[in-house]
């Protein structure tokens, strides 16, 4: 009698599909976090870790849209746990996904203590501030993961190359550094309640530098990123004409390009419709769009530098 054998499930698979969701729900949890800030649904779970004193909330717009977040934030922390297990369990050789899933762990954790003391404290704005700025490296942890999970395959018949883009460890802190720091200056421009302080486009008010504390902060923040998102821009550009042959780095390059031309467009119409919440939320899930492709073309990068100095 033959005996058929159930074929054992690949653990680089796995990891595979496992570190995609994982991804995935960490860019929704950014995402709903900024509709409930959008939203001013921030203290519609008034309490924590229940809310209204309740595992099932009542049903209301604010709570609802809260409690989505949290839901969310309750399944990503499961599946960052199971990365790190995978990855400590199958993958303790690889030490940088290792280490890459243990801080991704630490991270989500420190994310879910910030979210409880946000509530607690009725929505301090430095709070929210570190929130979002740990929430944004947790999805910089998972997606160089979701990079390293694939690199097998990517590199099977790719080379590595010497890398000719001229001074390209610099652009790759500046891209990088950069648009993080542009990320935390809006939470910062929203924090400060200077959001909505400028209702024209480009100019605030007719003037390039208008007087007034919130007017300079909403302005600072537009200049950040019209310094920054070109800067990227250039810098990405630059990656594709002299090493786009580096498997990866060419489709995050048009991915980062792409989303900030998007991304000047949303911030001009958001201003020009009034601030609606849906495309603060957009604004916001662009921004985070770049930050991921920016993670994603400096792992391409850096595996291939790694790869050629050492043939």
């Amino acid at each position: 009698m033959n005996r058929t054998t159930t074929p054992r499930p690949n653990p680089r698979n796995t990891l595979k599909w496992l570190s995609i969701i994982t991804l995935i729900s960490a860019f929704s949890q950014v995402t709903l976090g900024g509709y409930v800030r959008s939203s001013e649904s921030g203290l519609g779970c008034p309490d924590w870790p229940l809310c209204h004193g309740q595992i099932i909330p009542p049903f209301e717009f604010h709570t609802l849209v809260e409690y989505s977040h949290r839901l969310n934030a309750s399944l990503l922390m499961v599946l960052v746990g199971t990365l790190f297990l995978l990855c400590w369990l199958r993958f303790r050789e690889e030490k940088i996904v290792t280490f890459l899933a243990a801080t991704a762990l630490g991270l989500v954790i420190c994310v879910a203590v910030l979210g409880g003391i946000t509530v607690l404290t009725e929505l301090a704005w430095w709070i929210r501030l570190i929130h979002l700025s740990l929430a944004e490296l947790l999805i910089g942890s998972v997606t160089a993961i979701v990079w390293l999970s694939f690199t097998c395959n990517i590199l099977w018949n790719a080379p590595p190359q010497q890398i000719s883009t001229p001074n390209w460890a610099g652009k790759l802190w500046v891209i990088s550094v950069g648009i993080f720091i542009l990320i935390i200056s809006g939470s910062y421009m929203v924090g400060a309640g200077a959001g909505s302080a400028c209702s024209t486009w480009p100019l605030c008010r007719g003037e390039l530098f208008p007087s007034g504390t919130a007017y300079a902060i909403h302005m600072g923040h537009r200049y950040l990123a019209g310094l920054i998102l070109i800067a990227a821009g250039y810098i990405g550009l630059s990656f594709i004409k002299e090493d786009g042959n580096i498997p990866g780095v060419k489709q995050a390059s048009m991915i980062l390009v792409h989303s900030i031309l998007l991304q000047i467009v949303i911030g001009a119409i958001l201003v020009w419709i009034g601030f609606d919440p849906i495309l603060k939320t957009i604004h916001l899930a662009l921004a985070t769009i770049i930050w991921m492709a920016v993670i994603y073309m400096v792992a391409c990068i850096l595996e291939n530098h790694s790869r050629y100095s050492k043939g």
